[in-house]
């Protein structure tokens, strides 16, 4: 509901400082394997700016050391608001002063000359000398350059600021030497594009990664039926619960419970929350009863302004989308679902009034849906609504699906004006509850994520408001949904330039709410791989397989996966390219189809469960989540046990609530179901032998990739290069049946993970460390996909990258490990790195 103007992409390095610890405060060598020696004048240049929203702003910004005994430090002192020069056991005469929207939301370009013929040392800032001075240095020497933090010798200090560090250009005599952009998005190592030259970093934060990854800000567990709202002027998210009001500030990266005297009177399931900027006040209301409440944090207690809800309803309003509009300081409440029906109606209350009424809109474009995602101009005098799910009629009954109008509100007159229409992606998707309008840009930012699933994920998109085109930013959230217990929203932050995603998941049996507050730094990076959900959901996998021995040798065939693009772990790694500039062209990609040999049909087990017919039309949505689980029960037992599944265990796992007869009746109309689908499918047939349901299929007319799985699994004796690299080709596409839970399940999944590893952990004791270090690199990468704490292959990983001479490399694996390693036991790792290689 927010609105905002778009500021361009930033990169470089990101130094913790005095907010932390000291062991996680951050070093930058520049000098890490021997120091930098020249003669005559040498200049450093670099851009600075400081990170907002912290306490403490005191120390070092960089230490130069000559000789290992002389020293030249820049240090930003918080009490006279200054950067000094410290000329060893002295200081500049001058300072240097910078105004605080210069140093806090700019950047800065310092250049530190130093003519060491003359000794003299001259400072600028943005090509205005600010200090000129004498420094005591030799006319030839060698120096050591360290910014933040530095543990060398006597000259060590962890005092630093919270600071962002890019651009460092080092020249001697006028000719540049080194050149550092500290574009990193990952590493503890930073390239100089000169030489090549690797500096050191400890303790890194690329803002490059603060762009393109999520981070869980806060989580929490709130008593009762919590709703979310957010104070843009602030930057604080409110979450209402039952006993308390909970708040984190996104600027000052804080939390706070206020206990309150009583909840607030509409304090029942499917309420809702809103913050009023105009008059800087958090209501909570509960559309049904047109029951409203403002909260008053100084007494801590609710003061009602309408009616109080006397008995407990479901509301009929689910996942309505809300604003205040500027123009009449109303609420406006658009659409929802409740009691089988989708809502197009409006309502406005009225805070001066304290009036509810329902508003006529104008135009037929508004239909029944839920699910949408709204936001607003800056005086909020327009709105926008995206997207949802709903029928025309309103009715649930009546061909419900979703809907990709993307349409414009004008509150003075009531009227909505459908701008276009999004192309229908190859699979559905519904919003989180709001949209981040950027007018001046022409921009929205938004959350979408499948609404038929729920084990799903919110993917942040940026679209047009003028063409229906989008593309995916950021890396996808976790999100658990069901429509009447899950919530999620966005929130743009424009002083600590960041948003917010928040989601709510309402825990009936306990009676409380998981909150969850994740955020990424704005604007938020392109995935270079992920351009657009269109692009999510149609993956595309290419699968290594062994077609046979041909005129005495071994030829390669390829499958490639239809309908298919969640990410790998790679691709998510790789994922760092830049964002565009201030006003990007947004494109919506499609994808190219190309006509691949061998069976047209095809199943898909390993990563999220798909299937395609012998057309190569996707199918997956066929499969009700029963039709699904009576299938993968039959196919698994079918392909991997070769025995199926007797009707007595099928009633058992699928219907343990029904009566013999009415788990009988269930099963015959689901067997019904599944055999005609599997007919449209192809390839595949289901029938009853000795008292076994069983799935037959012909795999020369239909692809499982489970099948093939098993058939390399268990003929290890002739497993080769070439079988391994398609075994972790097959296996790397995700987990065995990803987002799908069964109990009967679990036994199936372990079993797999297991062979899998193992048999990976054979064939690399055939080979040595010498022979094929860089295959062996990989086999322990696709050991990490499925246990990234496996010690043999951090073992062997380390050794090859040792053996071929990467030592920082091996190095930084290592580490990567040892974090890992604790994160999931609580434990230290007990090896030391130098045993491993060892």
């Amino acid at each position: 509901m927010a609105s905002t103007t778009l500021r361009a992409q930033s990169y470089g390095l990101r130094f913790t400082g005095q907010e932390d610890i000291q062991d996680r405060r951050t070093t930058l060598d520049l000098t890490p394997e021997k120091p930098l020696c020249v003669d005559g004048n040498l200049e450093i240049a670099f851009d600075l700016s400081l990170v907002p929203n912290y306490r403490t702003y005191f120390g070092y910004i960089f230490r130069i050391i000559q000789d290992d005994k002389k020293n030249l430090d820049l240090i930003y002192d918080q009490k006279s608001t200054s950067f000094k020069i410290i000329i060893g056991e002295r200081f500049s005469q001058s300072i240097i002063k910078l105004d605080s929207t210069q140093l806090f939301n700019r950047w800065t370009t310092f250049r530190i000359q130093l003519d060491l013929n003359t000794s003299t040392l001259r400072v600028y800032t943005n090509n205005k000398l600010v200090i000129k001075d004498n420094v005591p240095f030799t006319e030839s020497g060698c120096f050591r350059v360290f910014f933040g933090g530095n543990e060398f010798r006597e000259f060590k200090s962890k005092d630093l600021p919270p600071m962002n560090l890019r651009e460092i250009v080092v020249s001697e005599n006028g000719q540049r030497m080194y050149y550092w952009p500290l574009n990193e998005v990952k590493g503890a190592l930073a390239k100089d594009e000169v030489t090549g030259q690797a500096a050191v970093v400890k303790n890194p934060v690329w803002i490059k990664s603060l762009h393109t990854a999520w981070k869980v800000a806060e989580q929490v567990t709130i008593n009762g039926n919590a709703s979310a709202a957010f104070d843009p002027s602030t930057e604080t998210v409110y979450v209402v619960g039952s006993d308390r009001v909970y708040s984190y500030s996104a600027q000052k990266h804080e939390r706070e419970f206020r206990a309150q005297k009583s909840p607030p009177p509409s304090f029942l399931p499917g309420n809702q929350s809103v913050f009023n900027p105009f008059s800087n006040r958090l209501y909570n209301f509960y559309v049904d009863q047109k029951a409203i409440a403002a909260y008053d944090s100084v007494s801590k207690s609710w003061r009602n302004e309408s009616l109080i809800p006397k008995y407990t309803i479901a509301t009929e309003y689910w996942q309505a989308n809300k604003f205040i509009s500027g123009v009449d300081s109303a609420l406006y409440i658009l659409g929802g679902y409740g009691q089988l029906t989708y809502k197009n109606s409006i309502q406005r209350y009225h805070f001066g009034s304290r009036k509810w009424e329902t508003v006529p809109a104008k135009g037929s474009a508004y239909t029944p849906r839920y699910l949408a995602a709204l936001g607003t101009t800056p005086t909020a005098d327009t709105a926008y609504l995206i997207g949802g799910y709903g029928s025309l009629t309103g009715e649930q009954m009546l061909n419900p699906k979703s809907t990709y109008d993307f349409l414009r509100y004008t509150v003075s007159d009531n009227t909505f004006k459908k701008l276009y229409e999004l192309p229908l992606p190859k699979t559905d998707f519904a919003f989180a509850n709001s949209l981040i309008i950027d007018s001046k840009s022409g921009l929205y930012y938004g959350l979408i994520f499948p609404n038929q699933q729920f084990k799903s994920q919110l993917q942040l998109i940026r679209g047009s408001l003028t063409q229906p085109t989008y593309e995916s930013v950021g890396t996808p959230i976790p999100y658990q949904f069901h429509d009447t217990h899950a919530f999620s929203d966005l929130y743009y932050c424009a002083a600590s330039q960041q948003l917010l995603a928040v989601t709510l998941y309402r825990n009936e049996q306990k009676g409380s709410t998981d909150v969850k507050i994740y955020s990424i730094a704005f604007p938020p990076n392109v995935l270079e791989s992920q351009a657009t959900p269109e692009k999510q959901s149609t993956r595309v996998y290419w699968f290594w397989g062994i077609a046979g021995l041909v005129a005495g040798g071994l030829a390669l065939f390829y499958f490639r996966r239809r309908g298919r693009n969640v990410q790998t772990k790679d691709e998510f790694r790789e994922a760092d390219q830049e964002t565009m500039a201030s006003n990007p062209p947004v494109q919506t990609e499609q994808i190219e189809f190309v006509p691949i040999p061998g069976p047209k049909a095809s199943f898909f087990f390993f990563g999220n469960f798909q299937a395609f017919d012998q057309t190569g039309s996707d199918t997956t949505k066929a499969f009700t989540p029963l039709l699904k689980e009576l299938f993968l029960l039959l196919a698994l037992n079918s392909i991997g046990k070769h025995r199926g599944v007797p009707s007595e265990k099928l009633n058992e796992l699928l219907w343990p609530d029904k009566s013999g007869r009415d788990a009988s009746n269930n099963r015959s109309v689901n067997i019904t179901k599944l055999r005609s689908l599997l007919d449209k499918v192809g390839g595949c047939s289901l029938s009853k032998e000795s008292g076994y349901w069983n799935i037959t299929f012909d795999f020369s007319q239909v692809y499982v990739d489970y099948e093939r799985y098993m058939a390399l699994i268990n003929d290890k004796s002739t497993l080769t290069k070439q079988t391994i690299i398609e075994l972790g080709e097959l296996t790397k596409q995700g987990s065995f049946l990803l987002n799908t839970e069964y109990a009967w399940l679990d036994d199936f999944k372990a079993e797999i993970s297991n062979k899998i590893i193992n048999t990976f952990l054979q064939y690399a004791d055939k080979l040595r460390i010498g022979d094929d270090p860089e295959f062996l690199i990989q086999l322990t990468n696709f050991i990490f996909y499925y246990d990234p704490v496996n010690e043999d292959a951090i073992i062997l990983k380390c050794k090859a990258l040792a053996w071929m001479g990467k030592h920082t490399l091996a190095k930084n694996a290592f580490e990567k490990f040892t974090r890992d390693f604790k994160t999931i036991y609580g434990e230290d790792y007990k090896q030391s790195f130098s045993a491993i290689i060892d």
